[in-house]
């Protein structure tokens, strides 16, 4: 039914990393078009995988990510907590959070989204390790998740193959950019943006390539 829905139903496509700043800038604009587009579009969230470092952050990466976080928070107005940066040997590896936003959407798939919007203000706004699986379970609880089941889930191999599988449709998509916005339109995918986009223009992106769908020339 799945595959029949993505085909046969226009979808928008969002390729987001739920530890990619801009993504978290960009989460009260695509809230804003999602309850919009509500029983319009059909939506899809993939995750893309953004970093899968294995060593600690070093001193220029700390500068970059800080300057990047500096941006987004004077851009969006989205709270951050810079008490991260006094963190020792932290390691940026983005794939545990992605996979708990993938195992939410086969533990509970309507809260799929706002797991991975929960996981980002825990990491932004709270300064919580979202690398540490324990942390990622507790998120979970909060809808109703026993942790427990969370985590036997999450570190199954099938969520590890369902991870790597989004990160692959997001190369193919060429979603180089996090955020990235897609319409899908039967086998059709048009590119709406990629990176951080006000609501203002993806309001526009998006009626301009709805336009065209539906008056094709």
């Amino acid at each position: 039914m799945e595959k029949y829905d993505l085909l046969d139903v226009p979808h928008l496509i969002y390729v987001m990393d739920p530890m990619c700043s801009w993504c978290y800038g960009f989460a009260p604009v695509l809230t804003q078009i999602k309850q919009e587009q509500e029983g319009k579009l059909n939506f899809k969230l993939v995750l893309g995988g953004l970093r899968a470092n294995t060593e600690p952050m070093d001193a220029e990466n700390i500068a970059k990510t800080k300057q990047h976080w500096q941006d987004v928070e004077q851009v969006t107005g989205q709270p951050f907590n810079y008490s991260f940066f006094d963190r020792a040997d932290f390691i940026y590896n983005t794939e545990p959070a992605c996979r708990a936003v993938i195992t939410m959407r086969y533990l509970k798939p309507e809260a799929e989204l706002e797991m991975a919007e929960k996981v980002q203000s825990a990491f932004y706004a709270g300064n919580n390790d979202v690398t540490n699986e324990v942390v990622l379970a507790e998120i979970a609880s909060t809808f109703g998740i026993e942790e427990d089941a969370f985590l036997e889930k999450f570190s199954s191999d099938d969520m590890k193959e369902k991870a790597q599988q989004d990160f692959v449709i997001a190369r193919h998509l060429q979603a180089i950019a996090f955020p990235s916005m897609y319409l899908l339109n039967g086998h059709e995918v048009h590119l709406l943006s990629r990176g951080f986009r006000t609501y203002e223009a993806m309001d526009m992106l998006l009626k301009n390539a709805l336009k065209q769908i539906n008056n094709p020339t």
